[in-house]
Order: C-alpha cells, then sequence, then structure tokens
C-alpha cells in the first residue's frame, strides 16, 4: 500500500553515471562481439548475420521498453517508480542508434531470409502468396517507419519530462500521459511488423496468431530485468539514498516476477494450441526445434526463462533484497539471449541443407558486444539529467511509499 505524507526532501543525488569499472566492461564486450562477428563474416556470413540479427533485436527490446515502460507506468499512474524514471529514460537513448543497427540486418536478407530469393519465391506457392507482404521494399518501409515512430515517441516522452525538470507542475505530467496512451496503441501494431519481419519471417512457411504477444512478453520480461538490476545497483551502493529504497525494489521484483509468468503461460499456450491441433504447417515450427540436436536446446528455453527465475523469486525477500533479485535478474536477461538463440539459429537451414545444433559463442559474442554498446549508450543518457525528477508533483508519494 502507499499513502500521501508530507517529508523534509533528502539531499538531492545529483548527476549519476556508471562506473568506470562497469564501462571498462562494456567496451571490452564491444570488443569481443566486434571480433566474433569479424572472424564469422570471413568464415560463415550465415553465422555471421543470425548473429547480428540475434544481438541487434536483444539491444532493441532493451531500448524500446524503456519507452513502454514510461508510457505504461504514466497511464496507471504508478507513482511508486517516480525515483526510478531516469532508468528507462535512459534506455530510450539506444532507439536511435539501436534502430539503426537493428534495420541493418536487412543488408543481410539474402543470408537470413528465404524470401529474399526471387527464384525461391517463383517456385513456392506459398511464399508467392505471401510475397505482397514478404518482400524487401516493404521490408525497408514497414520496419523503418516502425522503428522511426518509436525513435520519435520516445524522444518526445523524455522530452515531456525533461519540462516538467525545468517548469515543474502537474501539466507535463498529463501530457506525458496523452502520449503514452497514443504511444502504446503504436507500439501494439509497430513490435508486431518489427518482429513479423525480423524473427517470425525467418520461418517463412510458418505462422503464429501468437507471435507478436510473446515477444512482447519477451521485450517486458527483459526489461523489467534490466531495470531491477540497474535498480538493485542503486539500492545496494546507496547513490539513491532516501530516494529509492527496498519498497520501491519489491514493487519493481513483483514486476519480474509476474512477466516471467507471463511468459511461461504464453509460451505454453502457442505450444499447447500447435500440439493440440497437430496440423502439418504448424508443427513445422517445433520440429525443426527438435531435431539435428537441438532438442536439448528447447528444452533448457522453459527452465532458463521460468523454472528456476520462477522459484528463485518466490520468496518476499527476494523481492526486496537487491542481493538475491540481481542474480535471478541477470539470469532472466541471458534468457532472452537463449530464447533468442532458439527462434534464430535452427531457421538458418532449408530442405536438405538443414541447421545443426551447436554451442552459441558467436552468437553469444555478438549478443554481448550489442549489450556493452547498449550500456555504454545508457551510461552517457543516465549521466546526463538529474538522477531524480525533483519537481514531480508524485514525488512526494514516491518517497512515501511502502509495499
Amino acid at each position: 500500500m502507499s499513502h500521501h505524507e508530507a517529508h523534509p526532501l533528502p539531499e538531492p543525488p545529483g548527476r549519476i553515471a556508471l562506473p568506470g569499472a562497469v564501462q571498462g566492461v562494456a567496451i571490452a564486450l564491444v570488443l569481443l562481439g566486434g571480433a566474433a562477428l569479424g572472424w564469422a563474416f570471413t568464415k560463415d556470413a550465415q553465422l555471421a548475420w543470425s548473429s547480428y540479427l540475434i544481438g541487434s533485436f536483444f539491444a532493441l527490446g532493451l531500448g524500446v521498453f524503456g519507452a513502454a515502460w514510461l508510457a505504461i507506468l504514466y497511464l496507471a499512474r504508478g507513482n511508486w517508480s517516480v525515483t526510478m524514471r531516469r532508468i528507462p529514460e535512459a534506455m530510450t537513448a539506444w532507439l536511435l542508434p539501436g534502430g539503426v543497427l537493428a534495420l541493418a540486418a536487412g543488408l543481410g536478407a539474402h543470408s537470413l531470409y528465404h524470401w529474399s530469393h526471387a527464384d525461391v519465391v517463383a517456385s513456392d506457392p506459398l511464399l508467392l502468396h505471401k510475397s505482397p507482404f514478404l518482400n524487401m521494399p516493404m521490408f525497408w518501409a514497414l520496419t523503418g517507419a516502425s522503428l522511426l515512430l518509436w525513435v520519435v515517441l520516445g524522444a518526445a516522452l523524455v522530452g515531456v519530462s525533461r519540462r516538467q525538470d525545468r517548469e515543474g507542475g502537474i501539466g507535463p505530467s498529463r501530457t506525458a500521459r496523452t502520449l503514452s496512451a497514443v504511444f502504446l496503441v503504436v507500439f501494439a501494431l509497430t513490435l508486431s511488423i518489427v518482429s513479423f519481419y525480423l524473427l517470425l519471417s525467418l520461418d517463412a512457411h510458418w505462422f503464429s496468431t501468437m507471435w507478436a504477444v510473446l515477444v512482447f512478453t519477451d521485450v517486458v520480461q527483459t526489461g523489467t530485468a534490466f531495470v531491477a538490476i540497474v535498480a538493485g545497483w542503486l539500492v545496494l551502493t546507496g547513490r539513491l539514498k532516501g530516494f529509492l529504497n527496498e519498497n520501491h525494489l519489491h514493487s519493481l521484483g513483483k514486476m519480474v516476477f509476474a512477466s516471467t509468468g507471463f511468459w511461461a503461460y504464453i509460451y505454453f499456450c502457442q505450444h499447447m494450441l500447435i500440439w493440440y491441433a497437430n496440423l502439418p504447417e504448424e508443427t513445422v515450427y517445433f520440429l525443426n526445434r527438435s531435431t539435428n540436436g537441438w532438442l536439448p536446446y528447447l528444452l533448457l528455453l522453459p527452465v532458463l526463462k521460468f523454472v528456476v527465475p520462477f522459484l528463485l523469486m518466490l520468496s518476499r525477500d527476494a523481492k526486496r533484497n537487491p542481493r538475491k533479485l540481481l542474480p535471478a535478474a541477470a539470469l532472466v536477461v541471458f534468457a532472452q539471449f537463449w530464447e533468442l538463440y532458439v527462434m534464430v539459429s535452427p531457421a538458418m537451414g532449408h530442405g536438405e541443407h538443414a541447421a545443426h545444433a551447436h554451442i552459441p559463442v558467436v552468437e553469444l559474442a555478438a549478443t554481448l558486444g550489442f549489450l556493452g554498446l547498449f550500456v555504454l549508450v545508457f551510461g552517457w543518457a543516465l549521466a546526463r539529467h538529474e538522477a531524480v525528477p525533483l519537481k514531480d508533483p508524485a514525488l512526494a508519494e514516491c518517497l512515501d511509499y511502502h509495499s
């Protein structure tokens, strides 16, 4: 519960920069990822582009979650989260560079997407039927427009927050709620488009009406976990002492816990409906991930994304204690890489040239490289402004929040 009382404002924390050690590790990860991709491009273009796609989409999900999380909290009037608002705001800084990098996956379309080959489409009735949507001009136009909308609306949400920092008052909060309503409608449509083109169309003969919802749960689960990692670090180090405590962390931990259950529900529903109907055009997705050595990777996915995080975060203390919450959240972030690997890599083979399972060394290195680059951009954006929105009228309620 929460209640509102007047309390003296704690000492403002000023601006917060990521520790030099974190920045150094991030730079090392960028170099590692770049080296892995450079090596892969000289050996196997398909491996290189699939690794690039996994990493770029991984980081893009974190960036767009920042805007989505701001919008959700504004509309829900989640005043308990005011003092951690700078975290999702800084995450949105990735949308422009991350959007460009994700869109650049289209440069490797011939290595990634079966439908990008005109001769293949001409001899395949199903791909020919889907060709008005699955073609490169539509890929560039719709994916590019979707990413541009994310950049513009994300910047608008952050811009309203900056105006409140300067002027104060309730007006910017009302404007932010209006923008949030618009963004979430746009987000629902554009996330579907982006996930269809970048991920679903890898298996161009397959379709799923639950795909966009599944990708949404991935974005929410991984995004809340990343916010929990940063917020937990701030609580552990006392960088926001008086502004952020175990009560705020508890509510955030509950969101990570809930999104973990939500992912399991959606993933099970998709699998159960396909298994129950047993239609060849639907079962092919899981059959491709159950043969050629992929089955252990597929079975490990729900363990990493649901079973272990669920058990780790089940207790109340695990959501309030940053030393317990951070490892669980870090596992969720890693599990997102694993799911993208299971989504992308088995789809790299077709017909007699089926993709065979392998330890994802290059894929993991590339994803760590993108994560390192994301952390550098995130840290740069976080350090540019005051760590707490001191002129938000809901700040007093947030400071007095108990859970």
